[in-house]
């Protein structure tokens, strides 16, 4: 009876130990797309005055996502900030400036290029990447 006892003890053992290996392999996976949908994406421009005259600069994208119960603007601006910075979230340049700003129905998440100079190819990169993320019904 010990003998049955210690085996099924061992084998519980290894099978927990797998099943936590197996978990702590898989790489975590950014939450804008996933647990939190992202309906549209459009590109993110700005209009900027230069005194005489006014232009528009392409600085990334801006992803509409619907309400969700306890989910707040402030929430999800700080798990997007701080999965960028742990690279779990991959929009095609290490450095994106996150905005969230309640809209309606949902949220508007604005996803810039923040580098220390402009750069549009930076800015196309994230439209690129967060178009991936839109899911079709």
């Amino acid at each position: 009876m010990g003998v049955r006892r210690f085996i099924a003890v061992v084998a519980l053992a290894l099978a927990t130990m797998v099943s936590a290996s197996a978990g702590a392999a898989a790489p975590a996976q950014c939450s804008l797309g996933g647990k939190y949908f992202a309906r549209s994406v459009k590109p993110y421009n700005t209009t900027e005055d230069a005194g005489y005259s006014i232009f528009t600069r392409f600085r990334g994208a801006e992803v509409f996502v619907p309400a969700q119960p306890g989910l707040t603007a402030e929430w999800l601006d700080r798990v997007l900030t701080f999965q960028i910075a742990a690279g779990e979230c991959n929009f095609g340049t290490p450095k994106v400036n996150v905005e969230v700003l309640s809209d309606g129905g949902g949220f508007t998440v604005r996803l810039a290029s923040s580098g220390d100079t402009y750069d549009e190819r930076d800015a196309a990169a994230i439209l690129s990447h967060t178009q991936k993320l839109v899911k079709s019904p």
